[in-house]
């Protein structure tokens, strides 16, 4: 029995020396059936480990096939391989117990390791080697992003983004490091065409879409005295562009020919007009300086402005305008002066009031007063009129105690001492070269209640 003893003692001994041996050379080694990645490193220190992936990836031959054929071959050490395992390997190597290495012989240890991600190779050593073997990308189609477009019939709409079937060099790169990975020695360049990066239910695509909608919906109205202009959303949408950002911006030259368009049903420029006169009642006066219409220019400034903010906007256009009244029906108002060709008559109108009614002498034959609606645009006191006397071939300088200019073609209401009457038909022979010669105290009286701006309405 006791001899027995012995023997069991003795075995179990050795095998304690044995386990404890193994313990000491694992603690510098990698332990049985460990691998990284596809390579086996059972046995190895880091840097034998190290050596041997090297050596055994960059041995690796991979078949290239497209459409279940061969097309090629290539060699990862013809790649430029740059390998970039030691981080992992050593924390491979670092996590691991010697103490365990009785149970790694029979159940094998694999790091967690991605091949693709621990090596990278030169693409353009790739594509060259590709190319020597007749594989390019000339006459294939290259993958296509999801697009925001833009029809007229549709307004802003995606189109599907599409896959192609030109070589995406760098996912064909990961397909050759996953195949060597997974003991494959083939790769099916399919698993490499290039594919979109953008689809329709991407986010950068679904937020520009809704931008888009929540700037045409945004609410534009333009207020004027007799109707309210709300801008459609159809119309809005045709003004959006982007950016290089994909910033929303307002295309100002289409808001610009938008206005344009509303302006010839508001603007009153060039427009004639029913004018209720002293003497004839309504006359037809024809078009003169007088008016106002949108500023294009300014008014797109504000739009675009408050659309790209997204901010409404409700309120009066920017105008400009001759005449002291404004985007209004009644632009004239109750302040103006009243020129009658046919009866040789002027009169000033302040605030509904009448304060001056004059005899007048307007241009003669052959320079006549040219009749409009039109505005005081300049006053001067004691000024020399200066110009040519078609009639007697004569440049001209006259001194005036007050001139009202009322259009551009420097037709003015001025004092005219060389008249020794006004009124009737004087104008026939002894009139003007086109302005309005008023009686001295009469124009003085004119000259204190009117300001630039105050309507001139010429008829006859």
């Amino acid at each position: 029995m006791k001899k027995g003893i012995k023997v069991a003692l003795t075995g179990a001994l050795v095998l304690g020396v044995g386990y404890m041996a193994g313990v000491g050379f694992y603690a510098e080694k990698f332990m049985p059936n460990t691998s990284f990645t596809s390579v086996n490193i059972s046995n190895l220190t880091l840097d034998e480990a190290q050596a041997k992936i090297e050596s055994d990836i960059s041995s690796r031959e991979i078949v290239l096939e497209e459409g279940g054929q061969e097309v090629g071959r290539v060699t990862v050490g013809d790649l430029a391989p740059e390998y970039k395992t030691q981080s992992a390997l050593k924390a491979t190597y670092l996590a691991q117990n010697p103490a365990n290495w009785l149970g790694n012989i029979v159940q094998a240890e694999s790091a967690e390791a991605t091949l693709a991600d621990q090596v990278d190779i030169d693409e353009a050593k790739l594509a060259e080697d590709l190319s020597a073997q007749g594989i390019t990308n000339e006459g294939r189609e290259a993958a296509r992003n999801a697009e925001i477009l833009y029809s007229e019939e549709d307004g802003y709409y995606v189109e599907e983004a599409e896959s192609g079937n030109a070589i995406d060099y760098d996912r064909l790169g990961d397909a050759i490091f996953d195949s060597i990975q997974a003991n494959d020695d083939s790769v099916a360049l399919e698993d490499a065409y290039d594919e979109p990066t953008v689809y329709a239910n991407s986010e950068e695509v679904t937020g520009l879409l809704q931008e888009i909608e929540d700037t045409k919906q945004t609410e534009v109205t333009l207020q004027f005295e007799d109707e309210d202009i709300t801008i459609p959303s159809e119309t809005i949408e045709e003004w959006i562009h982007f950016a290089d950002n994909n910033d929303i911006v307002i295309d100002r030259s289409q808001v610009i020919a938008y206005l344009e368009t509303i302006n010839e049903d508001v603007s009153t420029f060039g427009k004639t007009r029913q004018f209720e006169s002293t003497m004839q009642g309504t006359v037809e006066v024809p078009p003169g300086i007088l008016g106002w219409g949108i500023d294009t220019e300014a008014e797109a400034e504000n739009i675009a402005s408050a659309l790209e903010k997204g901010e409404t906007l409700v309120h009066e256009p920017a105008i400009y305008s001759t005449g002291n009244v404004g985007s209004t029906t009644d632009e004239i108002g109750d302040t103006y002066i009243e020129i009658d060709l046919t009866y040789q008559t002027m009169w000033l109108y302040y605030e509904g009031q009448l304060i001056v009614e004059t005899p007048i002498v307007s241009g003669k034959m052959g320079a006549e007063t040219v009749p409009g609606a039109n505005a005081v645009n300049e006053m001067l006191t004691n000024t020399n009129l200066v110009g040519f006397n078609p009639f007697y071939n004569v440049n001209y300088s006259t001194p005036v105690s007050y001139w009202i200019r009322f259009d551009d073609q420097a037709q003015g209401i001025h004092d005219a001492s060389w008249q020794g009457a006004f009124g009737g038909d004087i104008w026939v022979n002894s009139g003007s070269l086109g302005c309005i010669n008023t009686p001295l105290g009469a124009v003085a009286t004119i000259y204190e209640y009117v300001e630039i701006g105050t309507p001139v309405m010429v008829f006859h």
